[in-house]
């Protein structure tokens, strides 16, 4: 698996493409479209799904232009789905250069979902709190984490749809898994799950709970 970070849009979402040389999945396409597809193209790959962690806009804005340039199918879990034709719940509102375009999901993602993209394996847990539908992405010894895991910190639960209970139970989640894997989150740097279980205050906080 070689993962390639694109940071992107006013909000530096990590984009993350996700490949091994010939197959990809595209994971929260959020802003610049032609520098998403400008990496796709340069590596000679075939965008086979477009997962999202989440429907806030900066995890969203350019999953419609990249589809409809690389025919990939747009996946995210049904809690989602209602944040995806809504300006408000999407957050794209509040912002003055978010311009929000509404999607249609092609593909539900759940915790009953495994995909297999080329040589690659995805499987996805719910973790909501962030908002109802948030999911984690796995692949191999790698979590694609969205707004549910930083470094050091957790995603938000002040926004529409978001939940401070069902935030601490995901990461309670997240902690119980077996073995390490290397975390990549929605914004910010790259983690491992055993140093969040470590040194992570709200995780600490969710397993005490």
């Amino acid at each position: 698996m070689t993962v390639e970070t694109l940071p992107v849009g006013y909000l530096g979402t990590n984009c993350y493409i996700v490949h091994d040389g010939k197959a990809a999945v595209v994971i929260d396409p959020g802003d610049d479209v032609e520098k998403i597809l400008e990496t796709v193209r340069g590596l000679s790959l075939s965008v086979k799904y477009i997962f999202l962690t989440h429907a806030h806009f900066d995890h969203t804005l350019a999953a419609a232009g990249t589809a409809e340039m690389t025919g990939a199918v747009i996946c995210a879990a049904s809690g989602e789905f209602a944040r995806l034709s809504d300006p408000v719940l999407s957050g794209s509102e509040s912002f003055p250069f978010a311009k929000f375009i509404p999607l249609s999901v092609e593909f539900e993602l759940s915790e009953k979902t495994s995909l297999k993209v080329g040589e690659l394996s995805f499987e996805f847990i719910e973790t909501p709190g962030h908002t109802e539908g948030s999911i984690c992405i796995v692949c191999g010894d790698t979590i694609f984490a969205g707004d549910t895991l930083f470094y050091g910190s957790c995603g938000r639960c002040d926004l529409p749809g978001g939940n401070f209970e069902d935030m601490m139970k995901s990461l309670k989640k997240l902690y119980e898994l077996p073995g390490d894997f290397k975390v990549l989150p929605g914004h910010g740097e790259a983690t491992t799950l055993s140093r969040e279980r470590r040194y992570n205050p709200y995780m600490a906080e969710a397993v005490r709970n």
